[in-house]
């Protein structure tokens, strides 16, 4: 239990009683507000009393990308100790053993990540180019080495060694049972429980007080990656093959060097992932960036001329292209609700196979230049999404 806070004034003005409010009354503050003051003063969360060596905290992103759904937040240190926080304002038994559930679906999600990946999410969640995560560490921590730094979290996340916290208002009830529930099911990281209340003044300030009510006894955890022939790797090693031979170009010489000339900033494009290739001149008059699954592409095209069209599909040959094409019949509705606006499912005439494709008039745009954003901005959108999905299933994808 604790007691409210007292403020005791100067002189003969009587002390002043904040508050408490009520379970389930945050006055219109709802999760997301308590995201947002919790990235905005990461100081209020615990992290001395929890576990130091994952200080001090660097707010990393908000609404973190992940296969088992989006994290509220994500911190990282210097050292490359990541934190990831669930905000949640409890209501009932059910939502407190959903919620555990929920984080622990997180951590193992992100213990089979690359740096990669976290890099490329952190991207698209902060809408930022680059290595945001070791920019924002070496914001506090001058001098940092940038390859150090990505080997430590490299190790960190494959170790399994993050902090996680589930943040909420109004955890009061059944304590015990949420922390036996926490112990009994986490593994390789630290899983805290911290109780944020909250207190009014008459005035209508705001107090924000975190409390650290549970938290797991720290369980090492060994990783194994097994090379033996005929063993099924942790992570499997994927050896791309060579791209198909491109049909022959058979325009002219100089319309071959206007094509090449046209197309020379997409191939010098960045991607968020850092893992993924430049587009490469495919001729005639389009690029493609080779995706992990052998044997397809991503391409991105133009029709000559101004009543011509611009666009870009999932490309490829043989049997690696059927099999997602299946695939991307199975989940047309998702992936569409996840590509830009205006994307299709079509079926291409000459292989027979479904491609999603997204296009647009070349007479929507002003000049040459916002042609070329737009397709670089289409092509990052596209490996955004089908890359995180093939390295997900990389054994199914590629017959290994």
């Amino acid at each position: 239990m604790y007691g409210d806070f007292l403020f005791l004034q100067r002189g003969d003005e009587p002390a002043v009683r904040a508050q408490r409010l009520a379970f389930g009354q945050t006055e219109g503050r709802d999760e997301a507000w308590l995201r947002d003051t919790l990235f905005q003063y990461p100081e209020l969360l615990p992290i001395a009393e929890i576990d130091p060596s994952y200080g001090p905290l660097v707010p990393l992103c908000k609404e973190l990308r992940t296969p088992a759904g989006p994290l509220d937040l994500a911190y990282i240190n210097p050292q490359g100790r990541l934190t990831l926080v669930e905000c949640k304002l409890w209501r009932n038994p059910e939502s407190r053993r959903r919620v555990v559930a929920q984080i622990l679906d997180y951590a193992r999600t992100i213990s089979r990540w690359t740096y990669a990946d976290l890099q490329r999410q952190v991207a698209i969640a902060t809408g930022s180019k680059g290595n945001v995560p070791f920019e924002r560490a070496s914001a506090v921590a001058p001098g940092l080495s940038e390859s150090r730094f990505v080997d430590a979290v490299s190790v960190s996340m494959q170790s399994g060694r993050f902090l996680m916290l589930i943040a909420g208002d109004g955890i009061r009830e059944d304590i015990s049972g949420i922390a036996e529930l926490i112990n009994r099911n986490a593994s390789g990281f630290t899983l805290a429980l911290i109780e944020v209340g909250l207190y009014t003044l008459a005035d209508g300030a705001l107090i924000v007080q975190p409390r650290t009510l549970a938290k797991t006894r720290l369980m090492e955890r060994t990783v194994v990656l097994l090379r033996d022939e005929g063993v099924a790797a942790v992570r499997p090693l994927v050896v791309l093959a060579d791209e198909a031979p491109v049909g022959p170009d058979t325009s002219s010489t100089s319309d071959q060097l206007d094509h090449r000339a046209w197309w020379s900033p997409l191939q010098e494009m960045q991607f968020d992932d850092p893992e993924q290739e430049s587009p490469r001149y495919a001729g005639p008059n389009r690029v493609r960036a080779r995706l992990p699954t052998s044997g397809t592409w991503l391409t991105a095209y133009r029709a000559d001329g101004e009543a011509g069209e611009i666009g870009v599909f999932v490309s490829g040959t043989g049997e690696p292209l059927k099999e997602l094409g299946d695939r991307l019949c199975r989940e047309e509705a998702e992936l569409a609700a996840e590509l830009p606006a205006g994307s299709e499912l079509e079926i291409f005439k000459r292989d027979g196979v479904a491609h999603f494709i997204t296009k647009r008039a070349a007479a929507d745009f002003p000049d040459d230049d916002s042609r070329r954003r737009w397709l670089a901005e289409t092509l990052n959108h596209y490996a955004n999404v089908f890359r995180a999905r093939m390295q997900r299933s990389l054994p199914t994808m590629t017959g290994g």
